[in-house]
């Protein structure tokens, strides 16, 4: 685990996710039948996003979605949380976005027309409903890690706020909903981004390109 540090209560630890091993088993298992998740294909694609998020902490905080440019540049693409209220954890829902929105993955293999006639054919009564779904999930096209931050001393009435302002400072392309900040910066809004930026940095050696 890198750059984790100590609070004052427990121990704030942070973490950089690779999805090149999503890319490489799609690069030899893109069937479309893989975008049915209960199907065979779609299984193994499953287990490989549940192994790859065994190293992720499975408790609350801040996750980010983005990649690396081929000059080296990082992109933001999502900020999300888990783990406040009743939420999942952070290992379990960035686990299951990896799966239910594997439509931004596939996409690197497969067209959105093919993924379209393909969403129909595995739920012809419920692709209206879906098609909402595989729209949203392709706004995270191109991720290539998923970085993410425990926040164990943020209580629930303040996550609002803190979200809204790693929101408007971190400007991910696929958040549509942009609530106003408050005024003043948060503290655990600097400690976030901190650790979100050393990551970044710490890691850039080892980006690589989606290799189509």
């Amino acid at each position: 685990m890198l750059l984790d540090h100590l609070t004052e209560v427990e121990e704030l630890k942070s973490g950089m996710l690779s999805l090149q091993p999503l890319y490489e088993f799609l690069k030899l298992e893109h069937d479309q039948a893989g975008l049915h998740g209960r199907s065979q294909e779609g299984r193994r694609y499953g287990a490989v996003a549940k192994r790859i998020c065994r190293t992720i902490a499975a408790t609350q905080g801040f996750y980010f979605w983005g990649r690396y440019e081929p000059n080296g540049l990082w992109r933001n693409i999502y900020l999300g949380k888990a783990g406040f209220g009743r939420t999942a954890n952070l290992r379990a829902r960035i686990r299951e976005e990896l799966k239910d929105e594997r439509a931004c993955i596939w996409c690197a293999f497969v067209s959105e027309r093919t993924m379209d006639a393909a969403g129909e054919r595995n739920y012809p009564r419920m692709w209206h409903h879906y098609k909402k779904h595989m729209h949203r999930a392709l706004k995270k096209a191109g991720t290539t890690h998923i970085v993410w931050v425990t926040d164990p001393q943020l209580k629930n009435s303040q996550v609002q706020n803190i979200e809204s302002d790693l929101i408007e400072t971190l400007s991910p392309s696929a958040n549509m909903s942009r609530p106003v900040p408050p005024v003043t910066l948060q503290e655990h809004t600097k400690t976030i981004i901190g650790e979100f930026r050393a990551l970044i940095h710490a890691h850039r050696p080892e980006r690589f390109l989606i290799d189509k």
